[in-house]
């Protein structure tokens, strides 16, 4: 078998309000999509998302630098693929956006290994249960209080039972309140993380940490910078719930520096960032050595199997601003908090050709 074309576009889904976290206001998503075409009849997607940032240059990367190189590859091929399109990269920057294209690439190859074994994404990855269960999580940082509990009761009301929200940019005091909040809404059994993405030192993430907890905090994730990995060895030394982290980093061994020292209890790799299936997946493996669960960051419906498969494979994290099931042909099953990954060969999703053709966008 032989990829015989490629094809990507940029597909743009507005977000009906003003959405955030400590780094980022957002209002608009892209989704840079790839397809790759076999002369078998196989078809592989795989997409990343752009949260309003440069999706024109995102698009433009992927087609000038790692779509040629696969025109007659074996999708089988997978960790040739990988390294070649890695040696492509590595003078202006293997890892950061270089990563996003690669990861997009990964996740279509393994549709396609996927299609041609007759199975499942997750079933050929080792994985048997096709149920796995999911968090919501908003980009709530800028809600007051009367929202934030307005927000997590739907969420309560569709049916989750675990929930994030977004920390780092209040008092000690003040986020506690939030956290109160949340708990009054969604009740004393569920489960509440919260992510600061990154904005507090070690000292702040312990003292934040010491206040919110008093309403039960079941993780803190990405309390510090992602380069103190020290500091994280400190903080989850410090802190009574465990510390999640992982969705900034492209390398396996970034994971690793951080299991081994103790840094890193609930690991986060992100489908794309990581590397896409063959990222995620090794990441995955990496915790499960070490003990630690899995709790994927964003692209619920592909991370899923991986989750599925994952020997600590705990969760999903579900964003509702951030979701390309309007874009699919048949979208996955999320129900009361629980995802029903499809039965169909390959990750089991496609482009709908009519929302391509309603949400395209030409950037020449």
């Amino acid at each position: 078998m032989e990829i015989t074309d490629t094809d990507v576009y940029a597909l743009h889904q507005p977000i009906d309000r003003t959405v955030g976290d400590q780094r980022l206001e957002v209002t608009d998503v892209y989704w840079i999509v790839v397809e790759l075409e076999t002369d078998e009849g196989y078809t592989g997607t795989g997409w990343m998302g752009s949260l309003g940032f440069a999706p024109d240059m995102m698009q433009r990367l992927t087609e000038s630098q790692f779509l040629d190189p696969l025109l007659g590859a074996d999708p089988f091929a997978t960790e040739e693929i990988r390294e070649d399109l890695r040696a492509r990269s590595v003078y202006y920057g293997e890892l950061g956006l270089s990563a996003w294209p690669r990861g997009a690439i990964d996740v279509a190859l393994w549709d396609i290994k996927a299609q041609a074994s007759g199975q499942p994404l997750y079933k050929l990855l080792g994985g048997g249960d096709g149920e796995v269960p999911a968090y919501v999580s908003s980009m709530d940082s800028h809600h007051d209080l009367d929202e934030l509990s307005g927000l997590h009761g739907g969420y309560a009301d569709d049916g989750f039972t675990a929930f994030k929200t977004k920390v780092g940019s209040r008092s000690p005091k003040e986020e506690a309140a939030r956290i109160r909040e949340i708990r009054e809404t969604v009740g004393e059994d569920a489960r509440i993380f919260v992510d600061a993405n990154q904005a507090w030192t070690v000292t702040e993430a312990i003292e934040v940490t010491e206040a919110m907890n008093e309403h039960g905090v079941a993780w803190v994730e990405e309390p510090i910078s992602e380069f103190d990995l020290d500091g994280h060895r400190r903080v989850a030394g410090a802190i009574d719930p465990p510390l999640a982290t992982g969705e900034m980093m492209n390398r396996p061994e970034q994971f690793g520096r951080l299991l081994e020292n103790g840094g890193m209890e609930i690991a986060q790799p992100d489908l794309i960032r990581s590397g896409g299936v063959t990222g995620q997946f090794h990441a995955a493996k990496l915790a499960a050595d070490h003990n630690v669960p899995v709790a994927s960051h964003f692209y619920y419906s592909v991370s899923a199997h991986i989750i599925s498969a994952a020997p600590t494979g705990m969760i999903v994290e579900y964003i509702p601003e951030y979701d390309i099931a309007p874009m699919l042909e048949e979208p996955l099953k999320l129900e009361d908090g629980t995802i029903t990954l499809p039965d169909r060969p390959g990750h089991g999703y496609r482009i709908d050709p009519d929302a391509r053709a309603e949400h395209e966008v030409d950037f020449e």
